[in-house]
């Protein structure tokens, strides 16, 4: 044709300078509501999410901006990804083209016009509608997302902006007759059905629906922070903001501090503004309901509606508190900020106000039986793409509930009292902790004080029946490997784990302190335990009151045993079929997958994996003190139970002594002669053969 590519910005259109300045006043109201969240957020407690910021940014890089835990799963997942990746291309073009527009830059001309600006453009908007249009339906078809009016006009707004945006193109291409229509497929598509106008009728459709398409895009802009929408923004800043601390570590509270006036989460200015911030930044997406065992099992607990009531709580009590601070901060300028709660009890509130200021968070915002249906899992914040902290916010609260009201659980309070006079949640006789090990000739720490690791059986380990012989298996691997190790014996107490989960920082903080003092009086350095709980505990808690310890898992240590040839691997398959349970706080808290079934291969084993496993396994139903509390509903340990046996399995294998009990006793009903084992017992039976 001998012409360059291009088309005329702007065709047919006056006075476009007026849409810069309806973008200001967009940007203005968006800011403004912006402003007003942070002013609730800033009601929080303080904590520091700022460093270090290159980590920070990484994460928000990979996991916000490329979106890689959302591409995760297929499905709504994938139709994420395609709507953000449109948007971005589509955003990224209308930049240009203002660049050109405003700063002279010939940039829509050549073959960027027609590759990119035509053609990707196009297709990309295409791409845009599509998943647009599956959002609404899946909303539509699914009830359980709880979708409001609000949630269907956001995306009806975002659909129209693009399908108007593909009328203005194939008005334009009809009246100019385009020479690069075809490079324009969409809207060339929509250029025929405009045949039969005239130019000049053209034109003013073409003028009236460009404005209405602007107003409509600004619009959006202007309740961008007022909507769902504001996600665009929170998320990012929520996943840079993320904890940056080892999995499943609780904030420390140090119970001999003399200032402190409160346990734990009471009232919603007792949380964090992070806490407050996740309230805000989730998105609704329900994937943390979809996984969380207690809503799985007809549990009142959900994830998605704890987040949900948190950010209503916060938009009717969060502008009482924030007012009553600011005044008081008027009333005496310079002087240290006094705690909340006496501020609110002298404030002079109207009736309305006091009713909402004296609401707690368990009542209103959580029921008590939901607050104690978390198993402390993780795996909702596992599949969160936003990566907001559910499981501490729970245990904030129970801590409240437990150390401010007493009230918990019954099953609890004898629990509570066996750990504080016995040391062990079974009330055993602390002197009879050691009787597991008569006649393995295990000698104790003050008899082998040189021994290069410490073994922790736990209280599973010492005192449970059906786990003692896992300590025993254990300790036979141990000794025929050539292991150095020797035990505490009776000075071991509980690692004070359920304690701390289930809300009692005093119980765990008085254990952690004893067992802390009693290891650094032995110059413990290495300790292997069977209980992730316990490795969870003296490696990821036990530092924040200066318990420093390198915590392996029998299941690393075994297979390194294996692999090094000090002890006996079994042919493939020998072990028969098998299927392998992954414990929450080893696999999700830890990220240790491979390290048992590397063992469980060992014994011969030939593993099949369940539907749920691994990062999305099945969580067992005893973690976070669950262990010692009755099930309403349907039991979690049965659910797992069915889980594992619709494998067709000839073993279930565990690596926890509290996934070993659960799902012992959901497997008897359906099938009373599987064996449930634990990994280091099927080696052990390997070891046996071989001698």
């Amino acid at each position: 044709m001998g012409q360059t590519p291009t088309r005329e910005i702007l065709w047919n259109i006056s006075h476009s300078w007026i849409m810069y300045l309806v973008l200001i006043g967009a940007l203005a109201a968006a800011v403004a509501f912006f402003v007003h969240r942070w002013r609730l957020w800033s009601i929080g407690q303080p904590e520091d999410r700022r460093g270090p910021w290159r980590q920070r940014l990484g994460g928000a890089l990979r996991d916000a901006v490329l979106q890689r835990r959302v591409a995760r799963r297929s499905g709504a997942g994938a139709v994420h990804v395609v709507l953000y990746g449109t948007m971005i291309v589509m955003l990224v073009a209308t930049a240009l083209i203002a660049l050109q527009v405003d700063g002279g830059v010939p940039l829509v001309r050549g073959d960027a016009y027609l590759y990119f600006f035509s053609l990707a453009v196009d297709l990309a908007g295409a791409a845009f509608c599509i998943a647009l249009a599956v959002c609404i339906v899946r909303r539509a078809v699914r009830p359980d997302l709880d979708s409001t009016a609000a949630d269907y006009a956001v995306l009806a707004g975002l659909l129209l902006i693009g399908l108007t945006g593909f009328v203005l193109e194939g008005l334009r291409i009809e009246a100019t007759d385009d020479p690069w229509r075809a490079f324009s497929p969409v809207g060339n598509a929509f250029a025929a059905l405009f045949g039969g106008l005239d130019l000049s009728q053209i034109k003013a459709l073409h003028a009236g629906l460009w404005w209405f398409h602007m107003v409509l895009a600004l619009g959006l802009i202007a309740l961008l922070t007022a909507t769902k929408l504001v996600h665009i923004l929170l998320v990012p800043a929520a996943v840079y903001c993320r904890s940056l601390a080892p999995k499943g570590q609780l904030p420390f509270i140090d119970m001999e501090d003399e200032n402190l006036l409160t346990l734990g989460a009471g009232h919603l200015e007792d949380l964090t503004w992070k806490d407050l911030f996740d309230t805000q930044a989730c998105i609704r997406c329900n994937r943390c309901q979809e996984v969380c065992p207690a809503a799985a099992t007809a549990k009142p607990l959900s994830p998605r509606r704890l987040m949900e009531r948190l950010g209503d709580e916060l938009e009717q009590r969060g502008p009482i508190v924030r007012r009553v601070q600011r005044e008081a901060a008027a009333e005496s300028p310079g002087e240290p900020p006094r705690p909340v709660f006496e501020l609110l009890e002298e404030a002079p509130l109207s009736e309305a106000e006091r009713a909402v200021i004296d609401r707690t968070l368990v009542g209103t915002v959580i029921e008590a039986e939901a607050l104690w249906s978390c198993t402390t899992c993780g795996a909702c914040m596992e599949v969160c793409p936003a990566f907001l902290e559910h499981t501490p916010k729970i245990v904030k609260m129970r801590t409240y509930q437990v150390s401010m009201e007493s009230a918990f659980p019954r099953e609890l309070q004898s629990v509570f009292r066996h750990l504080e006079t016995n040391g062990n949640p079974w009330g055993l006789g602390w002197q009879t902790r050691q009787k597991w090990a008569e006649g393995l000739e295990v000698p104790t720490l003050a008899e082998h004080p040189s021994a290069e690791y410490l073994y922790w059986p736990g209280c599973s380990g010492a005192f449970d029946s059906r786990n003692r012989k896992v300590s025993r298996a254990l300790v036979q691997l141990l000794k025929k490997a050539g292991v150095d190790f020797a035990i505490l014996g009776n000075e071991e107490k509980c690692c004070g784990d359920a304690a701390r989960r289930a809300g009692n920082e005093m119980a765990y903080f008085m254990l952690a302190a004893e067992n802390i003092a009693t290891l650094d009086a032995y110059g413990v350095k290495k300790i292997i335990v069977q209980c992730p709980h316990c490795a969870q505990a003296l490696e990821r808690d036990y530092p924040q009151m200066g318990g420093h310890f390198e915590v392996i898992h029998h299941s690393v240590l075994l297979v390194r045993l294996v692999d090094e040839g000090r002890l006996t691997a079994a042919a493939s398959g020998a072990g028969g079929r098998a299927t392998f349970h992954d414990s929450c706080y080893l696999g999700r808290y830890q990220d240790v997958y491979d390290a048992p079934r590397a063992v469980a291969r060992a014994a011969g084993a030939s593993l099949v994996e369940m539907e749920r496993c691994r990062e999305n396994s099945f969580c067992c139903g005893a973690g976070g003190g669950r262990m010692w509390m009755e099930e309403s509903a349907s039991r979690i340990n049965d659910e797992r139970a069915r889980q594992a046996l619709a494998c067709d399995p000839e073993t279930v294998l565990t690596s926890c002594p509290f996934c070993l009990t659960m799902l012992s006793d959901g497997i008897v009903p359906y099938d009373e002669n599987m064996p449930v084992k634990d990994i280091a017992e099927v080696l052990a039976e390997v070891q046996s053969d071989g001698q």
